[in-house]
């Protein structure tokens, strides 16, 4: 099954429910390692594109960790959309950040024309391992329709199969495969697994990061 039924949906969204229930609406209430190892992840998925100006979509959004990280850093998108299945999630964003928009949406089956995102975030949305659908199958679906939709591009991260040891809820994505499968969508794709030993980030773009330059203009970089 390459997308999530209700039933499935509503099982994940109680897990963080019940972390809620204990931790409360903090950092500890997504199972992300804590606040150190998101900052990383989020300094990974911000370097990727210059989002100053641009409209980006957080798929998964949280609690907002990835546009907090981008306001202190004095990142300036033009628009910020999150999107969870989380209602205490959604409800605590929309208090805390009124500029912004946070939706509730099923994103293998809602419309996604009124989003017209140019970058599409995707941070730990994978992770957990499903009971009655395929994670490859759901994540390659995802992760297709939403790079289709994206103007500029998408970063995702995944757990990676390079551990030592894994966690039996959890699902674990082997980073060969999730570069290939990026090819299948576009020429411009680049994975990232350098900066936390267990994970690994795969980044498409719909055009090359860097230009051509004519060659004149080349030159003139090697000039004595």
């Amino acid at each position: 099954m390459d997308y999530l039924s209700k039933q499935e949906s509503r099982r994940v969204a109680g897990l963080y429910d019940a972390r809620i229930a204990e931790h409360g609406l903090t950092v500890d209430a997504l199972k992300s390692g804590g606040a150190g190892k998101q900052w990383v992840r989020h300094a990974v998925h911000a370097e990727a594109f210059d989002l100053n100006g641009l409209h980006v979509l957080d798929v998964g959004c949280g609690i907002a960790m990835f546009y907090r990280f981008l306001r202190r850093r004095g990142v300036t998108p033009a628009s910020y959309t999150g999107i969870d299945i989380v209602p205490d999630f959604l409800e605590a964003n929309r208090a805390a950040f009124p500029e912004a928009r946070f939706l509730s949406m099923d994103i293998f089956n809602d419309p996604l024309d009124d989003l017209r995102p140019d970058v599409v975030f995707m941070s730990q949305v994978f992770n957990n391992k499903y009971d009655t659908a395929d994670n490859e199958a759901v994540a390659r679906a995802a992760v297709a329709r939403f790079f289709g939709a994206a103007r500029v591009g998408l970063v995702i991260d995944f757990m990676s199969t390079y551990v030592d040891w894994q966690d039996a809820d959890l699902h674990y994505f082997n980073p060969e495969q999730t570069f290939a499968f990026g090819k299948t969508l576009t020429r411009f794709v680049e994975t990232r697994h350098d900066y936390l030993p267990f994970e690994h980030t795969l980044i498409l773009r719909k055009a090359p990061r860097f230009a051509i330059p004519d060659d004149a203009t080349a030159r003139e970089a090697y000039e004595p």
